[in-house]
Formats: structure tokens, sequence, C-alpha cells
């Protein structure tokens, strides 16, 4: 079985442009016109909480920016990347500067000592494919050389291109400072790196840092203390994509609870960008191909009401999706109470399992809730309630239905309760239950 929620390799995020796939073309293209109205260094955040689809958004992007500037500049692009974008607007867009785009993934760096060091290696690693031939990777190398002398760090294992042996080998074993120098020196050595990358290639570096948020406090404190001070270049645009409140509580735990977080992180920006939502209209195609069944009503309906995030939606979609179980839907009661009780168990083992865990024992008064706010769960309990009238008393009578059915099923203390209701039930429709949910039965 194909996971519905795909991690944002290469071939996945080509995948998603060429098919354009969730309707993103057009907020790529808005992010990109946006861009191109920049004329000075620039810190921008885009703000989404975890899950929302910010990294195959900026990866996107990224793309788009390279496949671009390759295309201006007439450097090689590989095949699969031109028919990814030949068939897709994008691909035409003209632009009037040059970019080097790098998507740089905090999180996988965050063991190292210094934050600066790992993200300027990672832009020198990427910037190979810009060269132009009067531009020698060796003249970059000294300058990076040049660089490490200033700084005291634990670079790890990072894999540099074949331009940057000396780099490489002048890393190893290097964590203790050896040079001390001038604030000055180290951020003339960094715009001189710069003016190597940009000057006599592109226009415009666009960074994309991914996954900040993620970070222990120290390194995601200092990465922005460092951009903030040595990256001071018209030139240089970041893109840092967020979850803000997370990161604001890593603020706050690395300074204390006194400590204004808030107002400290938004220093550090210039723009505040709220992530653009999911177009919603592939749910809708889901549904069709599903024939509308009851499980996937109620499922849909739960989604909207707990707003989950594109990637929990993939994932409860896909849970959904592996319930093969021929004791689901169809129109003998039993089998609708299977399709409202497994919806209910997965989505609450996603959304919150404290809730789960309190459901399971019959202990909780989600039902409740639920039965009120989710249209399809209501009209099931206006069913039970012997009329097709969607009036408060035949739903009362519905739901008492249907409360008998879940604190005798649910409850560890069967052995004292006497279900009395009127639906012919198995006497072990919890663990069948539990079966439909894990794809056993």
């Amino acid at each position: 079985m194909k996971k519905l929620a795909e991690e944002a390799t290469m071939e996945n995020v080509l995948e998603s442009i060429k098919e354009n796939k969730y309707n993103r073309s057009q907020d790529v293209m808005d992010f990109i016109m946006a861009l191109e109205q920049i004329e000075e260094n620039m810190f921008i955040s885009l703000d989404a909480k975890w899950g929302a689809g910010k990294t195959f958004y900026v990866r996107q992007i990224e793309q788009t920016l390279d496949y671009l500037t390759r295309k201006a500049k007439k450097i090689n692009i590989e095949e699969n990347v031109e028919i990814a974008f030949s068939k897709n607007p994008l691909g035409s867009l003209q632009l009037k500067h040059t970019y080097f785009p790098v998507y740089y993934n905090a999180w996988l760096y965050d063991n190292h000592g210094d934050p600066l060091m790992s993200l300027i290696l990672n832009i020198t690693k990427a910037c190979e494919c810009y060269y132009d031939e009067n531009l020698s990777g060796n003249t970059l190398s000294d300058k990076i050389i040049s660089l490490i002398d200033s700084f005291s760090f634990s670079i790890g294992c990072i894999q540099v291109g074949s331009n940057f042996g000396n780099v490489k080998e002048k890393f190893s074993g290097r964590d203790i400072l050896s040079v001390v120098k001038t604030e000055e020196e180290i951020r003339d050595k960094v715009k001189e790196i710069f003016d190597s990358i940009i000057t006599e290639n592109v226009q415009k570096l666009v960074i994309f840092i991914d996954e900040l948020d993620r970070c222990r406090p120290s390194f995601a404190i200092e990465m922005l203390e460092r951009i903030k001070h040595y990256f001071d270049d018209d030139r240089i645009i970041f893109v840092a994509s967020v979850n803000k409140e997370q990161l604001i509580h890593t603020i706050t735990r690395y300074y204390g609870d006194g400590f204004d977080s808030t107002t400290y992180l938004n220093k550090f920006f210039d723009v505040n960008v709220c992530f653009p939502e999911i177009d919603n209209s592939f749910r809708e195609a889901d549904e069709e191909d599903e024939n509308k069944s009851l499980l996937y009503k109620i499922s849909d309906e739960l989604s909207d009401y707990y707003k989950l995030t594109f990637r929990d939606y993939l994932i409860y979609k896909q849970r959904i999706h592996s319930i093969r179980s021929k004791q689901v839907n169809g129109d003998v009661m039993q089998g609708i109470l299977f399709s409202v009780f497994v919806s209910i168990i997965v989505m609450l083992d996603i959304v919150d399992i404290a809730e789960k865990q309190k459901f399971m024992s019959a202990e909780s008064n989600i039902l409740d809730e639920l039965f009120m706010q989710i249209p399809t769960l209501y009209r099931i309990a206006c069913r039970l309630g012997n009329s097709n009238d969607l009036s408060d008393e035949c739903y009362r009578e519905g739901y008492l239905e249907i409360q008998k059915v879940y604190h005798f099923a649910f409850s560890n203390r069967k052995e004292i309760l006497r279900y009395d209701g009127k639906i012919g039930m198995h006497t072990n429709f919890k663990e069948m239950c539990v079966g439909i949910c894990n794809g056993f039965k």
C-alpha cells in the first residue's frame, strides 16, 4: 500500500509540480512573483503548524527558481526536471532576476557546533552547478578555508563536492579555535564568499531554512542571530518555514518564562507570511472515488471538525482507506455502528491519544460532542429514533441507543452490565472495532 503522506523527496516534489497536486502551482507562482519585488536584504517567516505541507511548498519554490535560472543561463537541465515543468505553467514564467536557491534542513545539522559554517558549506555544495568557466572552484575553496580560522566549530561528516576537497580536509579534526578574528574580519570574509557565489553567477541568493522549530534551542537561536549578523546583504533573501508558536516555546525554554520571546523572535523577521491553505477540492474527488460510502462521509466530516493539518489528514485517510472489512457500511445497523466507532477511534488515535484511551474504556464523553456537531452522526442518531425526522426529540431517543451500545461494548465491567438496547450486536463488538482499525477484520 502506497503512503498518502509522501516525503518531500526530489522525485515526489517534481511529480507534484508535474501533476499540480492540490492546486499548488498558483501559490508557488504568487510567492515567486513576490520575491521578484524585493530589492533588499529580507528575512521572511512562512508560518504554519507542523504537518501543514510547508516543506513540499518551499521545495516546489526552490525547484522552480532553480529551473528558471538554469533555463535563463542555458545550464544543463535534467530530463525529468524538464518534463515536470513542461506540464506546468511555472515552467514558462519570465523573471527579471536570476536566483540561486538553497534548501537547508536545520534539523539535520543541529548537532553541529556552529550553524553558520554548516549553512555556508551547504551553500557551497549547492553552488557548483552555477559556476561559470571564469570562476575557479579553488578560489572559492580558499575563501572558505580562510573563513574557517575565524570560528570554533564541529562540522561533523558533511559531504562536499569534488571542487572542495581542500575544504573538507581543512575541516578534519578542527574543533578548537585556532586564530581569533575580529567580528569585522569575519563579516568581510563572509561577504567575499557571497561575492564569489552571487556576483559572477546569479543576481539573488534565496536560502530556505526549514525545520528550525524542531532544533535544540541553542542551535535555533544561534542560527537566527548568526544570519541577522552576518548576512546583511541586499542580494540575499531568507525564507524560514516555521511553526512560530513552537519556535516561541523553544526560545522561552532557552531564556526562561519571564523572557519576551515573541518580541525577540519578531525582530529577526522583516515579513511574516501565513502559509496558504491546501485547496480542498481534492477531498471532493476522493469522496467521489469512494462512492460516498458512510465510512468516508463520517471520516471527511471528522477531518473538517478537527481541522487536521494536511499531513494528518493524509495519514487519517490512509488508515481509513486501508479498512477493507465487510463489517462496515451497509444498511444493517451494526455495520453502520462499526463505521461510526471505527472512524472515531482512528481519529482520536491521531489527535488526542489520552482521549482515545478514555474512549476505549467507556470513560469518555466525546460522543456527546461529536453526535451533535457531525451532520452524518446526527442523522444516524435520528434514524435510530425510528424516524427520518431530524427533531431534537427523535435525536435524543436514537442517541440513547448509541450510548447503550457504547457503554456496554467498551466498558471493562461487562460482568455487571446488561445490554437492554434494541440493536442486535456482537458481544465482542469492541474487539471487532479494534481488529477493523488494525486491518485484521
